[in-house]
């Protein structure tokens, strides 16, 4: 692609010579005669290089070098002085406006256009270097946005800060299963794109649900979403938001199934307690939770009935004053002996 130079220089012979050597180096050339000039011309197109008199009419070269360098959409194009004025603290100033070279007259043709290109090849590459840097930046972005939705989003903030996550104890958390009843035996008779689509509806509203009760979906495991309040982030209501997502996920399905081809029903098991969460594999990031508070919601879930959230002893005391229950039933638990649960009925 041919590159533009803009000559700013007043004395008509110098225009000419220096027009010459560059269409000669196949460049396309734009002339000024002054500072102003040349900012004008700058407004409607602009060069790749320009090669800059100090002394002009008008503001001198100097006063225009600052002139390009203030502007956002110039400050980036190479300024070359060619003057006449030789001392040091001529060609120091011409660095400090923003110059990228000084060129003495009379020049010498040949040592002209070797600068010329040098400097049009650096703004070149720099160009070329920024595209990559930006094309770095937006693939970092996409990672890390990957890795928030994959994580925790200060788990993930974590990983990427230290490289590692180091496994917690929460002492105070509320975990919940919900598990979609008979999904696995129907899925059987229903084509693969009809069990995403499903899958995909009703878990993309569970997730909805969890986001706006300050609840983290830890997994899916199949049929059944698992979620929990108080982890990675301690909350102090982490029992009542998760018992209020729970709520409203059966709301949405009850709603969904009065429109919907496909009628499902769920179990809800929710218990709290401690537990720990970290992050397991070092290919494949998982953040889970582990402890007997997990494996008591899931034994919670498998107790209860279609359409309702069974609530463990434990969570049903931090409940009471904010919830109507169903009168306890106590039941024997696999690994856990007899155990008290409750049915959650409706908020206070």
């Amino acid at each position: 692609m041919q590159q533009t130079i803009l000559i700013v220089e007043d004395s008509i012979i110098n225009q000419k010579l220096l027009a010459k050597i560059f269409i000669k180096q196949n460049y396309q050339v734009l002339i000024a005669g002054s500072g102003e000039e040349s900012l004008e011309i700058v407004k409607h197109t602009l060069p790749d290089l320009i090669v800059l008199d100090i002394i002009l009419p008008g503001i001198n070269g100097f006063t225009t070098c600052e002139y390009l360098k203030k502007d956002v959409n110039t400050s980036d194009i190479p300024v070359v002085f060619i003057s006449s004025l030789d001392s040091t603290r001529d060609k120091l100033e011409g660095f400090e406006t923003g110059g990228v070279d000084y060129i003495t007259k009379p020049f010498e043709p040949a040592e002209v256009i070797a600068r010329i290109a040098t400097h049009l090849r650096i703004h070149q590459l720099q160009h070329k270097l920024e595209e990559k840097n930006q094309l770095l930046l937006l693939e970092k972005q996409k990672s890390q946005n990957l890795l928030y939705n994959v994580l925790p989003k200060s788990v993930g903030m974590e990983l990427l800060k230290t490289g590692e996550c180091a496994p917690q104890l929460f002492t105070e958390t509320t975990v919940c299963f919900v598990d979609i009843i008979g999904f696995t035996a129907a899925s059987s008779a229903m084509a693969p794109e009809v069990i995403l689509q499903e899958l995909n509806e009703i878990f993309t509203a569970f997730d909805r649900i969890t986001l706006k009760n300050s609840c983290e979906r830890m997994k899916t495991i199949g049929d059944a979403f698992l979620f929990v309040c108080g982890v990675p982030v301690s909350n102090e209501n982490h029992t009542e938001n998760v018992a209020r997502a729970a709520f409203e996920m059966v709301d949405f399905l009850k709603a969904r199934n009065h429109t919907a081809a496909h009628i499902w029903q769920l179990r809800v098991g929710m218990h709290s307690g401690p537990l720990v969460g970290g992050v397991v594999g070092t290919e494949k990031y998982l953040y889970d939770i582990f402890g007997d508070t997990v494996n008591i919601a899931a034994r919670m879930e498998e107790l209860a009935q279609p359409m309702q959230v069974n609530v463990s002893s434990a969570s049903y005391e931090l409940l009471k004053n904010t919830f109507v229950f169903s009168d306890g039933e106590r039941v024997e638990m696999k690994g856990k002996g007899q155990q008290m649960i409750y049915t959650l009925r409706s908020v206070l």
